[in-house]
């Protein structure tokens, strides 16, 4: 896995070499093709315990089949501690549901303690009209 970088010379005026996006890609060879998937932006990294890093996708398969939760946003603060919150769909998440998930991010990002969680109504959007899922908060 790495960061993309693209270069394009078909701009006589402003080609661009080595231009880094800011998404990081992950290359899997197959025995007929190539494939990539991107996991997310490399400033919305986590980190774990152990300090390897945890891209956005990772922190979405979590949430794989998982019902009631529409939209997320997982914050972690510079000690370490996480904080989830969600818009919910319909009637849910089920608290069951709910636990299953933070469990499994308090797994991944190997966490000491409990992620807190909040629902919430909103969750703003930057600027852009881009929103973060994952997102380390430096102190």
């Amino acid at each position: 896995m790495g960061e993309l970088v693209v270069t394009t010379l078909t701009n006589d005026v402003m080609p661009l070499v080595r231009y880094r996006v800011g998404d990081l890609v992950e290359r899997r060879e197959q025995p007929y093709a190539t494939d990539y998937f991107v996991h997310g932006r490399s400033r919305d990294i986590l980190r774990r315990r152990d300090g390897r890093r945890v891209t956005t996708l990772d922190v979405d398969q979590c949430f794989a089949e998982v019902a009631g939760i529409a939209h997320y946003q997982l914050r972690q603060m510079g000690n370490g501690e996480c904080h989830l919150q969600f818009i919910a769909e319909g009637n849910g998440p089920w608290a069951v549901e709910l636990n299953d998930v933070t469990a499994r991010i308090e797994n991944l990002l190997q966490l000491a303690n409990r992620i807190s969680t909040e629902e919430v109504k909103i969750l703003p959007p930057l600027p852009s009209g881009k929103f973060r899922l994952t997102h380390q908060v430096k102190m």
